[in-house]
C-alpha cells in the first residue's frame, strides 16, 4: 500500500479558483478541491480496497476546518458501514487506520511532511469529535 498526494497542478484541469487552502499547522497548508471531496487530495493504492480507502480518507481530510457536526455526520456514516457495532472500537480503528496510512506515505520529503501533518490533523479532529459522536450513536 502507498499513499500519495495529488498535487493541485493539473488535477482535473482545475484552476486555482477551484481550491481552498486549509491551514494544517504552523507553516503547513494544503489545497483542498472545492467540490471533489472523494478523489482529492490523496490517493491510496496497492490493494483491492484502495478506491474505498481513497474516498474515505479524502472525505475526512476535506472536513478540516469544518464544524464538529460535520465530523460527527461523516463518522456516523462510516460507522454505519463498519464491521464493528461498538462505537468506541470503531473510533480506535479509525485512528489506527490513519497511523497505518502514515507509515506508507510516498513522495518528496516536503510532500511527506504535508501529508503527515494533514493525517495528524485528521486524527486530532476525530478525537475532538469523538464525544459528540459517541453521544449520537
Amino acid at each position: 500500500m502507498k499513499v500519495i498526494w495529488k498535487r493541485p497542478d493539473g488535477f482535473h484541469e482545475a484552476s486555482p479558483s477551484d481550491y481552498v487552502v486549509a491551514e494544517i499547522s504552523s507553516g503547513t497548508k494544503i489545497w483542498l478541491h472545492k467540490s471533489d471531496h472523494e478523489n482529492y487530495p490523496f490517493r491510496v493504492s496497492g490493494g483491492w480496497q484502495d478506491e474505498d480507502a481513497t474516498r474515505k480518507l479524502n472525505q475526512l481530510v476535506n472536513l478540516i476546518d469544518k464544524p464538529v457536526t460535520d465530523w460527527v455526520q461523516i463518522l456516523a456514516s462510516h460507522f454505519g458501514n463498519a464491521r464493528t457495532e461498538n462505537a468506541e472500537s470503531f473510533l480506535q480503528q479509525q485512528l489506527e487506520w490513519i497511523d497505518e496510512l502514515k507509515r506508507h506515505l510516498k513522495g518528496d520529503t516536503w510532500e511527506i511532511e504535508i501529508m503527515s501533518d494533514t493525517l495528524d490533523e485528521v486524527k486530532n479532529q476525530i478525537e475532538w469529535a469523538s464525544p459528540d459522536f459517541l453521544r449520537q450513536v
